[in-house]
């Protein structure tokens, strides 16, 4: 089992940060949150280190056919509807190790073996991580809180990048 206080440390770390401004309280949530998901069927976390130290993490839960996020503004569109998909709960990465291609590899290795069709995350335009999810093929299919967080999915196939390009709009 993972080391949800070590989690929760980078969590912290991660989102004190603006856009985002949270506190202990949230931290204190999310490990709590990401304990529970542990137990889920479809489970799946990956980590990076610098040295002794937990420099990022990524993890997600695997998600039956029809599952929407709860609070999404409207329904999932039509052609996503009835795929499994895996929901991306949480891409973090301390601010000092960004930029040397830890986030797109715990991404990738996150994804790499997973069986369902797509990946769904929510993701705020305020956040430097949005436009780097749209770079790698990332596109909107709804909202969370208008304006606050976006529902960006990617095909999870070889070729995706081609695939991304032609999804249907939301």
């Amino acid at each position: 089992m993972p080391d949800w206080a070590e989690l929760g440390e980078l969590y912290l770390d991660v989102y004190r940060e603006p856009p985002y401004g949270e506190g202990e309280a949230e931290a204190a949530q999310f490990r709590e949150t990401v304990a529970r998901h542990a137990l889920l069927p479809g489970f799946a976390l990956t980590t990076v280190r610098s040295g002794p130290r937990l420099a990022g993490f990524a993890y997600g839960v695997g998600r039956e056919p029809g599952w929407w996020h709860p609070r999404a503004t409207a329904a999932a569109p039509p052609w996503l509807r009835g795929e499994p998909v895996f929901y991306v709960y949480e891409l973090a990465v301390r601010a000092a190790r960004r930029g040397h291609g830890h986030g797109r590899d715990l991404l990738d290795r996150l994804l790499a073996a997973r069986p369902e069709p797509y990946a769904v995350l929510a993701a705020s335009p305020a956040a430097p991580a949005h436009a780097m999810y749209r770079r790698w093929g990332w596109r909107p299919v709804g909202s969370l809180t208008p304006g606050r967080s976006e529902l960006l999915v990617l095909p999870l196939h070889r070729d995706r990048t081609a695939a991304a390009s032609s999804l249907p709009r939301a």
